[in-house]
């Protein structure tokens, strides 16, 4: 009787945990709150989310991956550059990735919208705050497909690339923000997000 009553107690653990990762939803104990969220050096992370073996459960909560639906192609590159506009050396706290108007943007994580607009140097905008401190924005879209306090998943199509602010041409601008810093967002652009085959693309 002990061996049927411990017998189904296993069955009903593995038909939880089954059901929780089929909805997609975090695991109860979600180390990664108290672990990753922290965490504001992108080399911390990185070390974080590769040697988890459990990481599948937990990466499409993070804005992980390419927001085009193609092939890695940046323009500008995160830090000090001379802006195309401006003529003058500024901070680039995003990477501009290559795209012609209309090309679908698409999130890269599983969040929620806390803002969309205009801004003159961003033009129309999106930003989306995911879990563990992560924030991810979408910069000079041609069209805004979402709403302010809409939840979004990951790969979700949310705007259309475009040439709206301070630009010379068609572009996505894309900005990552831990803790509410600005963090380089080319390692995360590589993530593969295959089940079972989360590695860097093209390593």
């Amino acid at each position: 009787m002990k061996k049927v009553a411990l017998i189904i107690f296993l069955l009903s653990i593995n038909f939880s945990v089954f059901s929780q990762l089929a909805n997609n939803n975090l695991p109860e104990e979600d180390y990664w709150e108290t672990q990753l969220t922290p965490m504001v050096e992108v080399n911390d992370m990185l070390r974080h989310i590769y040697s988890d073996p459990f990481k599948e459960d937990y990466i499409n909560f993070i804005p992980a991956g390419y927001p085009l639906n193609k092939e890695v192609n940046i323009n500008s590159f995160y830090g000090f550059r001379n802006h195309p506009v401006h003529k003058v050396s500024l901070f680039h706290r995003g990477i501009d990735l290559k795209g012609a108007t209309g090309e679908k943007a698409i999130a890269t994580g599983d969040g929620d919208v806390i803002d969309v607009g205009f801004k003159v140097d961003l033009g129309n905008y999106i930003k989306i705050k995911h879990c563990y401190g992560f924030e991810s924005i979408y910069g000079h879209l041609n069209k805004i497909s979402v709403k302010k306090g809409q939840h979004v998943k990951r790969m979700q199509v949310i705007g259309e690339v475009g040439a709206t602010g301070t630009v010379t041409g068609p572009h996505l601008h894309y900005t990552l923000k831990k803790n509410n810093q600005y963090i380089d967002p080319f390692d995360f652009l590589f993530m593969d997000f295959e089940r079972g085959k989360i590695s860097m693309l093209n390593k």
